[in-house]
């Protein structure tokens, strides 16, 4: 059985739709795009690592970024492990091949406040609502168009993240700790307070028959054009929450606060992902560091020593 055939007959009916909707169109496109153009036609047992391992490298060499890369090796493990579970392949070679070494990409940049204020002052509503939202809660766009009205107490100052939406169809958050409440701010409060008020089940944004929002349509005939016409560059959705994480970071807010509050398994996807900006322990640390180093004294007993003026 070649792997076109496989793919189509098991993979698609049976593997990818028992992950999320997103995840589904994602290997889906990689499938067809990458895998099955250069594998489609090769009989499953005479899939080798070396030709995967080229393949992957070849990819990487070609300019494809490391993270394509990576989720186009998961997109091709999770179907040999279906036709390895089905003893139609001895072993999955896909798992025994490396990833490229991984070159670092330098950080993305702070996002300002001037930038945010400029934003949220050219956006009209109701998306101006969604993106002050975005930035006060540090939800994902897909967990802030599920938003109902029930999952919002507004005398509490809390909302509780029930679900998430992808091209109109409902599922569970991405993670589990994103199921939770998060506090609002009285801002927040003030925000939701203004929208049209529902009840029940209704969406808090939704279209004029009150479906979900696209968040597709959003970006491309919404905010990015604002963003265009403002000079803000590489606007996406992951350009707000960079935004959250760069307010809560110069607020002095600890890694485990922010992890919580953008809801991320670990610890190490906030850092990787989201910290760079100095927070003022680190400016303190490093003001200690400069009196260490030039103060042929050292610092004075009993007296913390000043962080620089920056």
């Amino acid at each position: 059985m070649t792997l076109r055939r496989f793919a189509e007959k098991v993979g698609k009916p049976s593997v990818f739709p028992s992950v999320k909707l997103s995840t589904r169109l994602f290997y889906e496109h990689n499938l067809t795009t990458h895998i099955l153009p250069v594998f489609g036609e090769v009989p499953l047992r005479s899939l080798t690592r070396d030709g995967v391992q080229k393949w992957l490298h070849g990819k990487f060499s070609a300019g494809m970024s490391w993270n394509s890369v990576r989720h186009l090796r998961t997109t091709f493990g999770t179907l040999l492990n279906a036709a390895e579970l089905d003893e139609l392949i001895r072993q999955n070679v896909v798992k025994k091949t490396r990833l490229p070494r991984r070159i670092h990409s330098e950080e993305p940049p702070l996002v300002s406040l001037d930038d945010l204020k400029s934003l949220l002052k050219e956006l009209p509503e109701p998306f101006r609502s969604i993106a002050g939202l975005l930035i006060l809660t540090g939800l994902r766009i897909g967990e802030m168009l599920a938003l109902r009205w029930c999952d919002v107490d507004l005398t509490a100052g809390t909302l509780r993240v029930r679900q998430t939406v992808y091209e109109g169809q409902f599922d569970t958050p991405k993670t589990k700790r994103s199921r939770g409440v998060v506090p609002l701010s009285p801002i927040a409060v003030q925000i939701l307070g203004l929208q049209k008020q529902g009840s029940g089940t209704s969406l808090i944004f939704s279209s004029a028959t009150g479906t979900a929002l696209c968040r597709r349509n959003l970006l491309n005939r919404r905010f990015r054009p604002t963003a265009v016409r403002l000079g803000l560059k590489g606007f996406n959705w992951h350009w707000l929450r960079h935004a959250t994480v760069s307010l809560l970071a110069a607020a002095g807010a600890p890694l485990g606060t922010v992890q919580t509050l953008l809801g991320h398994t670990s610890s190490e996807v906030t850092r990787e992902h989201y910290i760079h900006a100095a927070s003022s322990e680190s400016r303190n640390a490093v003001g200690r560091i400069e009196e260490l180093a030039i103060d042929p004294n050292g610092p004075k007993s009993g007296r913390r020593p000043k962080s620089p003026k920056l």
